[in-house]
């Protein structure tokens, strides 16, 4: 499954980048996340509770940051599994500064799923998974744009 959008923020590219690479706020900004720890650096190790069309179940997995371009980019991968099925994919983020206070975020990624998981259909995965997507760059424009 493909995805990929943009994401407009009221603050410089600097500061959009500072809170994309700061552990702190990763937790804070992928929905379900209950720990997240720093194994290495730029790789993380991680615990999440996710649903999709009543299919619950808890994940364990990895997060990977690589090719990091600061501040325009960086290539983003991660696996996880759990009882419901597990997860893997890749993507890239790109930071453009549009004005010195206006950033936009443009990103592109493919996840593959399996498992019971995968049984839901794949119009049900691609809502639930662009709906995280909206969740998680809601909470980074929160957080973003109310930093000084």
């Amino acid at each position: 499954m493909k995805l990929s959008g943009t994401q407009t923020f009221n603050a410089p590219r600097e500061r959009v980048w500072t809170v994309l690479n700061d552990i702190e706020a990763l937790k804070t900004l992928i929905p379900g996340v209950e720990s997240l720890d720093e194994v290495e650096p730029n790789s993380y190790r991680g615990v999440a509770k996710i649903g999709v069309a009543g299919i619950k179940g808890e994940y364990t997995g990895t997060i990977k940051l690589s090719d990091l371009q600061p501040p325009e980019s960086y290539r983003i991968s991660g696996e996880g599994k759990g009882k419901p099925g597990h997860v893997k994919g890749s993507g890239m983020i790109h930071l453009s500064e549009d004005t010195p206070n206006t950033t936009t975020l443009r990103y592109e990624g493919d996840v593959q799923v399996g498992g019971m998981i995968a049984s839901v259909g794949q119009r049900l995965i691609e809502g639930a998974a662009k709906m995280l997507v909206a969740q998680g760059l809601k909470a980074l424009a929160q957080r973003v744009e109310r930093q000084p």
